[in-house]
């Protein structure tokens, strides 16, 4: 059944995703200006994307596909292994996401410390991947206890 709490916090989780699009993942300010840290790359106050830096990880990408992965996984409510492997999978991902994340802004910062007062603020997208994960642990605890009460009732029978 798709009615399930674990499909709630899967498409929650999946919302998430898609929603670091929408937000910077760190700010900073500069002597010079500010600039923004997006799932795209370090872009400037006026829209601008800063050529230097590159991101060595496509977060947008990488995000999209958990996004509609977790998405997918909703209608794996048949097979419970399976939808708990892919929950497992996304965390992963996830997971490392985040660390690559935290890399990416640390060599971010350092990059514009250079000769100027830098201070740096995260933003809403650095933080949505943290409740990705709290979101995935959740929806495999559901997915787990629903595959025990199944099993206990096909022990009844």
């Amino acid at each position: 059944m798709i009615q399930r709490k674990q499909s709630l916090f899967l498409l929650l989780a999946a919302l998430l995703a898609f929603a670091t699009w929408l937000f910077p993942i760190s700010s900073y300010k500069r002597n010079d200006g500010t600039y923004q840290l997006k799932t795209l790359g370090l872009y400037a106050e006026d829209g601008v994307e800063v050529a230097d830096v590159g991101l060595r990880i496509p977060f947008a990408a990488i995000l999209t596909v958990i996004g509609a992965g977790l998405l997918f996984c909703i209608f794996l409510y048949k097979n419970r292994t399976r939808q708990m492997r892919f929950v497992r999978a996304a965390f992963l991902l996830t997971l490392a996401v985040t660390a690559f994340m935290f890399i990416t802004d640390n060599s971010v910062q350092a990059y514009l410390m250079v000769d100027h007062v830098l201070v740096s603020t995260y933003g809403l997208s650095f933080y949505m991947p943290l409740a990705i994960l709290v979101l995935c642990v959740l929806a495999e605890r559901s997915i787990k206890a629903d595959d025990a009460l199944v099993r206990s009732a096909d022990r009844l029978r």
